[in-house]
């Protein structure tokens, strides 16, 4: 027992360690998570941009200039098709979401194995298409160990493909935890093999590193994988194969797929604008030649360099990455958008530290290893990495929200941009006109994303009762108002069905808001002079008796304002406080040791820090289920809290002391119901 004891005490030890991004949230403790989150991938990045100079050189020593100047261009072409393949994996990712929420795990597994499918058919293709054009066009000359070496970098990105869908599978609604070891022993293992064959067999130390890192990584990517579908109880099913060939490959929208794949590479475009810069495209091309400016610059060898820092380019662009699935979490429940604002903000201000941080390993490069880059061209390259670093940000947050078109846009923009530098003959201020063509970007992005922001999100079809009364007060169009009920005794999958059932025949046609756990009201907009079958009881045909009793008003009401008002006088409401502040003075006035936060001023944070690291990790999921639950006080752990919402999106938290009495704990209901209620007559006054 002892043992067991000790084990239970680690564990909750190692938790109470692990920041999380709710808790830090609810504490204003952001920068901390983040700084959590960066750790490791900072250190990773610094190892594979070691691996990756080691390599360049190596190949260089062993191979030649032509072998060096193959893989290059190999390298980048897999970095862009590796990217174009991860934006067209958001398709299923999107999916498995939707069928993670609706609890269908079986059609879950049955379209991972699709993409499996498709991604094995790739693998070949890749696989057989790269050989034949490597022995066709014959580009590393004669020498059969750099012909095997860029074979060998074409199947790494083949074999990446069923890699990628299988990680993806569980990436879609979770992360996929491993032990710090597995992290770096790929790189760690390729740095160790590459440093050794300086000293003994150049030629086959290069093959052995490719080889055996790539086996590391693939073998411990699956098998963590499988871990997790394991503990989730999810299953990657292949279809039959005697179906036809259609239909076991997954369902792609022509123009969606479009979307996700360009807006995938353009997050790796790294790759392509650093060898415009080298001017790789022919010599008698103009190309994108950023020593111009100065005399002393010109001695730097632009293609060797910019090859060798593509990593730091790239890295200072995806540690946003980094953040993708934070901003998936926050972007699928609409009632966080305050919470995903104030963490997109604290982002923001961490993204040019760490682009500094990747700056500082070019200028060590530079200045250590090249030591022919002279000190001002590495600083002048500071702006490039701290504003591409921001731009990062602005874009994985574009694609984790699905708004495909906007990135494209913006990249479009760019192109343009780096098209009218491009055809300016003279390359001498090339530097400053990409960079401010970055910065151009940057602007339209920060306008297009705060005034997104600055507006609150649509409402969705299931509301608090407070923002249902608004919504229904402001309707111009005629309406019909009643009610439907929900037995208790009704099993959680029938009353998952139930709602979805619900939000499918009120969407873009009317609201709901649970006014109890059992009972649901509702308003459907309709023709003033339209008589049809009462929603109630459509709902009760169609749900097979899931829900029963309802009611609803025998002829359609004029408008919004007069049903919120028939509805209002058949309630029982007295007066209620005017706003927030009437508000908290009044919880307090009930709980003295009560916290208000305010998610929108982030009042209360502070307090919150008091709190268990239980509490915080759970309070969020519990009250963003607390509308489809019909709850007003929702309870977490020792404690009771009641969120407000204002226009769809969660407002305030009231954390209650722990072990709150009863009769306040009612109170406490009974005001909130109030003040929603007074809150909806304020906004459509009488007269």
């Amino acid at each position: 027992m002892n043992d067991i004891h000790r084990w239970f005490e680690r564990t909750a030890r190692g938790q109470t360690r692990v920041p999380s991004l709710y808790a830090s949230l609810l504490t204003g403790r952001v920068f901390r998570y983040l700084a959590y989150r960066l750790r490791y991938p900072l250190v990773l990045a610094t190892v594979q941009f070691a691996v990756h100079v080691a390599e360049f050189f190596l190949i260089l020593a062993s191979l030649g200039g032509m072998a060096a100047f193959t893989v290059m261009i190999l390298r980048a072409g897999s970095l862009t098709v590796g990217g174009a393949w991860w934006g067209l994996l958001e398709i299923m990712r999107e999916r498995l979401r939707d069928f993670s929420r609706s609890g269908e795990r079986d059609a879950a597994g049955y379209e991972i194995g699709r993409w499996l499918v498709l991604a094995v058919a790739l693998t070949i293709a890749m696989t057989i298409g790269g050989g034949v054009a490597l022995l066709v066009l014959r580009p590393s000359g004669n020498d059969p160990v750099a012909h095997l070496y860029a074979f060998l970098v074409v199947v790494e990105l083949a074999a990446n493909f069923p890699v990628r869908v299988l990680h993806s599978g569980v990436y879609a609604t979770r992360r996929v935890y491993r032990p710090r070891w597995s992290i770096f022993l790929s790189p760690a293992v390729q740095l160790a093999v590459i440093t050794g064959g300086f000293y003994f067999y150049p030629t086959v130390a290069i093959i052995i590193a490719i080889v055996a890192s790539n086996a590391i990584a693939i073998a411990i990517t699956i098998h963590y994988s499988l871990e997790t579908y394991r503990l989730i109880g999810l299953r990657p099913r292949l279809p039959s194969p005697r179906r036809p060939v259609r239909r076991l490959l997954p369902k792609i929208p022509p123009w969606l797929g479009i979307q996700t794949t360009v807006s995938g590479l353009g997050l790796r475009l790294d790759a392509v604008l650093v060898l415009a810069i080298v001017g790789i495209y022919g010599t008698n091309t103009r190309s994108f030649d950023l020593t111009a400016a100065v005399a002393s610059w010109r001695q730097v060898d632009a293609f060797r360099f910019f090859y060798l820092v593509l990593p730091l380019f790239r890295g200072s662009y995806e540690s946003a990455g980094i953040f993708y699935f934070d901003f998936v979490r926050l972007r699928s429940v609409s009632a966080l958008h305050e919470l995903r604002r104030v963490f997109f903000h604290r982002l923001l201000c961490v993204a040019p530290l760490a682009s500094l941080y990747f700056w500082a390993l070019g200028a060590a490069l530079g200045l250590l290893v090249l030591k022919d880059v002279p000190l001002t061209f590495l600083l002048a390259l500071v702006p490039l990495f701290v504003v591409r670093s921001v731009i990062g940000i602005y874009q994985i947050r574009l694609f984790a929200e699905g708004r495909f078109g906007i990135h494209l846009i913006t990249m479009l923009f760019l192109v343009v941009l780096l098209w009218l530098v491009w055809i300016k003959p003279n390359p001498a201020s090339d530097l400053i006109q990409i960079t401010a063509a970055m910065i151009l970007q940057l602007i339209l992005l920060i306008n297009l994303q705060h005034l997104r922001d600055r507006r609150y999100p649509p409402l969705p079809t299931v509301l608090s009762v407070g923002d249902w009364l608004r919504r229904l007060a402001r309707e111009p169009a005629a309406v019909r108002v009643g009610h439907v009920t929900i037995p208790r005794s009704t099993t959680a999958k029938q009353r998952s069905a139930a709602l979805k059932l619900i939000r499918q025949s009120f969407d873009g046609t009317g609201h709901v808001a649970f006014r109890s756990p059992t009972k649901i009201m509702y308003y459907h907009r309709t023709q003033e002079d339209t008589v049809g079958a009462s929603p109630h009881l459509v709902l009760q045909t169609v749900s097979g008796g899931v829900v029963t009793r309802g009611s609803s008003s025998p002829q359609p009401i004029a408008d919004g304002r007069e049903a919120f008002q028939l509805w209002r006088a058949s309630s029982e409401s007295g007066s209620a406080p005017i706003g927030l502040t009437d508000l908290v003075r009044a919880f307090h006035s009930l709980f003295r040791t009560g916290i208000a936060l305010d998610l929108q001023t982030l009042d209360g944070t502070r307090e919150m820090r008091g709190l268990g690291q239980s509490f915080l990790v759970a309070a969020v999921p519990a009250v963003t289920r607390s509308v489809d639950e019909g709850s007003t006080v929702v309870a977490v752990c020792d404690r009771q809290l009641a969120p407000v919402y204002r226009h769809g999106t969660l407002r305030m938290l009231l954390v209650c002391p722990p072990e709150p009495d009863r009769e306040k704990l009612k109170s406490l209901v009974k005001l909130i119901r109030e003040w929603e209620i007074g809150q909806a007559a304020r906004a459509v006054p009488d007269g």
